[in-house]
């Protein structure tokens, strides 16, 4: 019975609504080709208005006065028929929608594997629509307004699978020491995608970038990066796992990501709550390192001195952080260079945060060293406001400038 009055109660809310609408219809006269539908279906996202988030109600009111604002009228000053049609059309959908939900739980994205085989991303399902502007011709990345917070969408990290209990990254090392680096990369695929990750891992970052494009219009897209490198092992005992491009994809791929391109690299870097300076483990200190950074001893070496400079830092786990490995990255060099692996970073801020690895592709895209780190990237993100794969925008001629410094990226693997 309640939901009876529920139900008349959302109908008589518009039933003033409704009457007026009958009486424009009846005196409308001049036919238009396209419809207001159409109108509105079709339209780019980056040519809509950024609009507030508001209450179920007033998002309604609003989406009505926008709608007759827009619809154009007969010489007789009345609303034109087909238009009207359309119009009508829209708002039974949406009041037959309101209705329908009424008393129903919020939406909760899906998480773990069955997220992953679905598809979904989490990212940009509930996001806030308003974005922050900047300055024409900036290229900006915005801090957040509570250091160390979270972005506002459900976080991409969820399509990540919570691992029911594996070897501890230390544990990992020893069990692994003996492999071949084609055996070692199964054993690291088969334990992440298995979940077994530090937590913290899944707790995705935002970053937002506000640039002016040669549209000459300013826009703004807003990505989720895992905040650190993919680790193997527990939040007390991980270690940050260089893989090879193969073996990353793989992963890349499973859980609705990609890799960075040298400009989000940059970016994330910027955007770091923690930024760390590069250890190199080369020279005298550790002779014969040329035959060494390869093997398990290196990486543990490295994620020892990691550990160490994060601790004199006062970094927290799951805090943005950056500096402290080189990523791999996608680039368009791939095209013609199908067999390597590139990688660039390593940005040391006693030269002004530049990257001492620039543009590398010296090695094969079976190659992995200590230096190596994996950042998976978010597929959602969000432009102007709007929902859009990371792909599409990576392929535009016009939005690809918000993440590449190559222009456009149509193949976003990190192998071919």
């Amino acid at each position: 019975m309640q939901v009876c009055y529920e139900i008349s109660g959302g109908i008589m809310r518009y039933q003033c609504m409704f009457l007026v609408l009958v009486l424009m219809f009846s005196f409308s006269s001049a036919v238009f080709s396209q419809s207001l539908e159409e109108i509105v279906e079709k339209s780019h996202p980056q040519n809509q208005p950024l609009v507030e988030q508001r209450s179920d109600q007033a998002h309604f009111d609003a989406m009505v006065r926008s709608f007759v604002d827009i619809m154009p009228v007969s010489p007789l000053g009345l609303p034109a028929f087909d238009r009207l049609v359309s119009f009508l059309r829209t708002m039974l959908r949406k009041i037959i929608i309101s209705i329908t939900e009424i008393d129903m739980e919020p939406y909760r994205p899906a998480s773990g594997p069955a997220a992953v085989a679905a598809g979904q991303s989490g990212a940009g399902q509930t996001a806030d629509p308003r974005v922050q502007g900047g300055k024409p011709g900036a290229d900006q990345v915005t801090e957040p307004s509570v250091p160390g917070s979270t972005t506002t969408w459900p976080s991409a990290g969820s399509q990540v699978p919570a691992g029911a209990g594996g070897v501890t990254g230390s544990a990992f090392m020893r069990q692994t020491e003996s492999m071949t680096p084609a055996q070692r990369e199964a054993a690291i695929i088969k334990e992440i995608l298995a979940g077994n990750i530090p937590s913290f891992l899944r707790n995705f970052k935002e970053i937002e970038v506000t640039q002016k494009l040669k549209d000459g219009k300013t826009h703004s897209i807003r990505y989720q990066v895992m905040p650190d490198y993919l680790a193997i092992g527990t939040d007390a005992d991980f270690v940050r796992m260089p893989m090879s491009p193969l073996a990353a994809q793989v992963i890349a791929e499973r859980f609705n990501c990609i890799l960075p391109t040298t400009k989000m690299v940059d970016d994330i870097y910027l955007r770091a709550q923690t930024k760390m300076l590069p250890q190199p483990m080369s020279g005298g200190k550790y002779p014969n390192w040329q035959a060494r950074m390869t093997k398990n001893e290196f990486y543990s070496e490295h994620q020892r001195l990691v550990e160490g400079q994060c601790r004199q830092r006062g970094h927290q786990n799951g805090m943005l952080l950056a500096g402290h490995k080189k990523d791999v990255v996608i680039s368009n060099h791939l095209n013609s260079h199908q067999k390597n692996v590139v990688i660039y970073g390593w940005h040391d801020a006693r030269n002004g945060g530049k990257p001492i690895q620039g543009y590398g592709w010296g090695h094969e895209n079976t190659y992995a060293d200590y230096s190596h780190g994996i950042r998976l990237i978010s597929n959602q993100v969000m432009i102007d406001g709007m929902p859009m794969n990371i792909k599409d925008v990576l392929a535009d001629s016009t939005l690809s400038a918000l993440l590449s410094k190559e222009g456009p990226v149509k193949n976003t693997s990190a192998r071919r």
